[in-house]
């Protein structure tokens, strides 16, 4: 019984964390000496319930935040989620202008086609990990 019961709870956090996929991962390269960047990619829920982003990391920087750039009294501001909503069945884009990871206090400078691991973290205590090249805006 407990075998049963520890089998099915893998398998249940192991479908979890494959319903949010990562792709076209990239953080842009700044010129020297800039602190912070931005990381951009499309992330698909291919579940069948909402999965709800919570937090970003990666051990390249101090700090890793989701953000989206919102327009009010026609100004274009950068606003930090507490939480972004990805709906079942649906591709959210993390692209210039619009929601993105904004990466504070990179430890070492970047170099035009490093790779880099970044990691997105869910309400339900999973952790996506994912590559993102470095590349010229």
């Amino acid at each position: 019984m407990r075998r049963s019961l520890m089998l099915a709870m893998a398998l249940f956090v192991f479908n979890c964390h494959a319903q949010l996929v990562v792709k076209s991962a990239q953080v842009r390269l700044l010129p020297p000496g800039m602190p912070n960047t931005a990381g951009y990619f499309q992330i698909e829920n291919t579940g069948d319930e909402p999965q709800i982003l919570v937090g970003a990391g990666s051990d390249i920087a101090r700090s890793v935040e989701i953000h989206e750039h919102i327009m009010t009294a026609e100004t274009m501001k950068m606003v930090h989620l507490t939480e972004l909503v990805i709906p079942a069945k649906e591709t959210i884009q993390f692209t210039p202008g619009g929601y993105h990871l904004m990466i504070f206090g990179l430890i070492n400078p970047l170099v035009e086609g490093q790779s880099v691991k970044l990691y997105l973290q869910t309400q339900a205590g999973e952790k996506i990990e994912f590559v993102a090249d470095v590349a010229r805006p």
